[in-house]
């Protein structure tokens, strides 16, 4: 009887700490923290010049994102067309880390970041290109950099951007460069061809 209460105490304890968390509750983890140890085998690091993992976070209707390796690395940054794109200095892509980041929903100026596999650089050597794009054009610029080795031992790239211009979908939008007159309007009408 005794052997029953502890292994139904036991039992207990373990459906706890799996029960679903409340609706606004993130279970994720935060960059540059260790998660906690899984009983299993042990995973093998990987290996250097690995882009292990992409991450967003929105702040201040700004936002961060952060690249993760096991050794430091250099990102460079330019500005083509509408998009940023930052190439690491990385040769090879961890699982997952080729998926799109859709930040479309999120108070931020970005809509979406997706790494491209490694491919040979001006230099010779394979390299990573990370595009990010901007849900507003105006806002395409080169984000503040900053680099850190973290408490979990991995190496972090973060690239921060300020907020974002309302986009031609909002009401805010500014009437003397964006939007046509009446005049415009009208002349627009007169040249379209009828029906």
């Amino acid at each position: 009887m005794r052997r029953l209460l502890l292994v139904l105490l036991l039992a207990g304890q373990a459906f706890a700490d799996t029960a679903p968390k409340k609706e606004g509750d993130y279970g994720g983890v935060v960059p540059g923290q260790k998660p906690d140890a899984k009983p299993g085998k042990p995973k093998r690091p990987p290996t250097k010049g690995t882009l292990t993992w992409i991450g967003f976070e929105a702040k201040d209707g700004g936002a961060q994102l952060f690249f993760q390796s096991i050794a430091p690395f250099e990102v460079s940054q330019k500005v083509v067309g509408s998009s940023l794109v930052a190439t690491l200095s990385l040769t090879k892509l961890a699982a997952n880390t080729w998926r799109q980041i859709d930040t479309r929903y999120f108070d931020n100026p970005l809509s979406g970041v997706i790494a491209k596999p490694p491919h040979r650089g001006k230099k010779g050597g394979p390299t990573i290109e990370v595009t990010i794009n901007f849900k507003n054009p105006k806002d395409v610029a080169q984000g503040s950099l900053r680099t850190a080795t973290e408490a979990d031992g991995m190496y972090y790239v973060y690239l921060s951007f300020g907020a974002g211009t309302p986009t031609g979908g909002d009401s805010k939008g500014d009437s003397k460069g964006d939007s046509k007159t009446d005049a415009d309007a009208k002349g627009d009408a007169k040249t379209a061809p009828e029906k």
